[in-house]
């Protein structure tokens, strides 16, 4: 398929929460424009459009997905509105941009890759940890055969951000963020680096979840602060993963090794 594209593309972003701020800093960055912005509410867009730099705020994101001049919808909400605001956004022939999980139930998320693959546009979901040019390299040395044949292949992915009982967001309620929250928001970014980097597939799974605290604000908690998860890759490898939201100091670290039988890859995001 030929994709040709306006030399700037125009931007629309849904969500002026921090994603939000991400994608305009990387829209920005990537030499195209935020045509429009949208929040919760018209004063919400109007703030956000003020704070990403939007040449203005639409009303709605219908009004911002039906509007002539966006190109790429970014979907950057709750959770749980991805699937709707993705949908409407590919039926309206725009490219889409949309974070993480596309969904929060498995039958939303095959309907959406389905509409995508039909649809004639780009669709991403932004697994960005796939550039650093060291992740690049090792899938490169192991697309090689560098590595020899991969045996084991673990790490761990852990945040400190929640690590008070006090500490609350929108991604604690299951309404709104699904029913996993640190595997569901940061473990899926490991998974989907493993992949990538080695050319595996996670074939079969056991998993416990666990929580630091009974209560999260006040309330009990109904989402996991972390999990552990063993699983068997389909080219014979096995591999164990550890996932927190509670392990105090450390900031975003993404860690792993794949270890093959000539070579093993190691990656910190930390440093």
């Amino acid at each position: 398929m030929s994709l040709t594209r306006p030399a700037v593309l125009r931007a629309g972003i849904i969500g002026t929460g921090f994603m939000g701020g991400v994608h305009a800093a990387a829209v920005r960055a990537a030499g195209h424009m935020i045509s429009s912005v949208a929040g919760s509410t018209p004063a919400a867009g109007a703030d956000g459009a003020a704070r990403l730099g939007g040449r203005r705020a639409a009303a709605s994101a219908a009004e911002l997905i039906a509007s002539a001049d966006v190109d790429v919808v970014h979907v950057c909400t709750p959770n749980a509105t991805h699937a709707e605001l993705a949908a409407a956004a590919l039926k309206a022939g725009k490219a889409v941009i949309c974070e993480k999980p596309l969904a929060t139930n498995t039958g939303e998320t095959e309907s959406l890759v389905q509409a995508a693959g039909s649809s004639g546009r780009l669709a991403a979901v932004p697994f960005v940890y796939r550039f650093y040019p060291t992740v690049r390299e090792a899938r490169a040395r192991i697309a090689s055969g560098e590595a020899g044949d991969l045996w084991l292949l673990h790490g761990s992915y852990l945040q400190d951000w929640l690590a008070g009982s006090s500490a609350t967001n929108w991604r604690v309620d299951p309404a709104q963020g699904g029913l996993s929250r640190a595997f569901g928001d940061i473990g899926v970014h490991w998974c989907d680096l493993m992949e990538f980097v080695t050319g595996h597939r996670i074939l079969r799974l056991v998993a416990s979840t666990a929580n630091a605290y009974r209560e999260r604000g006040g309330e009990a908690a109904r989402t996991e602060d972390g999990a552990v998860v063993l699983f068997e890759t389909d080219k014979g490898a096995a591999g164990s993963l550890v996932v927190s939201q509670v392990t105090p100091g450390r900031k975003n670290r993404l860690w792993f090794s794949f270890d093959g039988t000539e070579a093993s890859y190691s990656f910190d995001q930390d440093q």
